[in-house]
């Protein structure tokens, strides 16, 4: 006949793991509602959205706040009053406590891609956009070939908003690629390029204007001398089919020239009868340093101004 201690201690045990579960299962279903939002009616009211050119800034950064292994109180205290600055935002790596990173921040528009991919993923896909200018749709995905192992806490995808800038329609669609350079990661890449080209093809009418940015862990070949590129590797090539099947334009080659090897970057296409220019493109800027003259990030932010206009 079993110990009645032993009894207890399994049944302890089991019901522990059944709570875990139902936990998790709980979570799960809460999230698989996808992009959660929040829009400030009045303040969108106060914001003039004429019909007509429109001149904005859009910003790209990964703000590195991983759980556990960032301070996201100390680095989104300074970074949040920041974004007053930008009419468009959007970010990566936002793991945890994107509500303080959101708290100085006067956009009227605010969307987190939630889900999880799972119900045993840790976090969600860490991406989060932020918009000056009246929403009209949002989506997200989740990538289904997730790379090597430090990939899989995430459930990494891409997060849409569509906005209605001044009576033209522009999705911004943000995403974070697998990282790594192990086998498994660098056919991700590959794959996860083709699932961002299907969900954009989806989405985006030839009449939209379509911005694509955020952290690709790939970048654009550089001619015959790029040895990645001579290499057929996925790092280069998965991104040149991007740019190239969705009719893209680099933002910084727009300005600098096809030099750029930085894995944060803004692509763009108009949208039919609409004309897209890029008038300034910034790596990096001191205010995203803290007191102390150390990063907010191991990223930089990157920023562009655009020009919207009607053909």
């Amino acid at each position: 006949m079993m110990d009645t201690r032993k009894w207890y201690k399994r049944w302890w045990f089991l019901t522990l793991v059944a709570l875990v579960l139902v936990a998790a299962g709980a979570l799960w279903m809460r999230t698989m509602g996808g992009v959660e939002v929040q829009i400030d009616e009045k303040a969108l009211q106060g914001l003039s959205n004429e019909p007509g050119p429109a001149e904005f800034t859009i910003l790209t950064y990964n703000v590195q706040a991983r759980p556990v292994f960032d301070d996201s109180k100390h680095k989104f205290t300074y970074i949040s009053p920041l974004l007053n600055r930008f009419d468009i935002c959007a970010f990566q790596e936002c793991f945890k406590d994107h509500y303080r990173l959101w708290k100085e921040a006067m956009h009227p528009v605010k969307a987190y891609h939630a889900a999880l991919k799972h119900p045993f993923e840790l976090v969600p896909s860490g991406l989060s956009i932020l918009g000056k200018f009246p929403l009209k749709g949002r989506d997200g995905i989740h990538f289904a070939d997730e790379g090597d192992g430090q990939n899989w806490p995430a459930s990494k995808g891409v997060l849409m908003a569509s906005f209605d800038v001044h009576g033209m329609p522009l999705d911004v669609y943000t995403t974070h690629i697998a990282a790594g350079k192990h086998p498994p990661s660098m056919r991700a890449k590959f794959a996860q390029g083709d699932d961002i080209i299907r969900f954009i093809l989806e989405k985006s009418p030839a009449d939209h204007a379509v911005i694509l940015l955020g952290d690709f862990n790939m970048r654009p070949s550089r001619g015959p001398e790029d040895k990645e590129a001579n290499k057929d590797n996925p790092k280069v090539t998965g991104f040149d089919r991007i740019v190239s099947t969705l009719g893209m334009r680099d933002a910084s080659d727009e300005i600098n020239g096809p030099t750029g090897t930085e894995i944060d970057r803004i692509l763009f296409r108009p949208g039919q009868g609409q004309a897209m220019r890029v008038l300034s493109w910034q790596r990096d800027d001191p205010a995203f340093y803290d007191p102390d003259g150390k990063p907010l990030s191991d990223h930089k932010p990157v920023f562009v101004r655009f020009q919207l206009t009607r053909e």
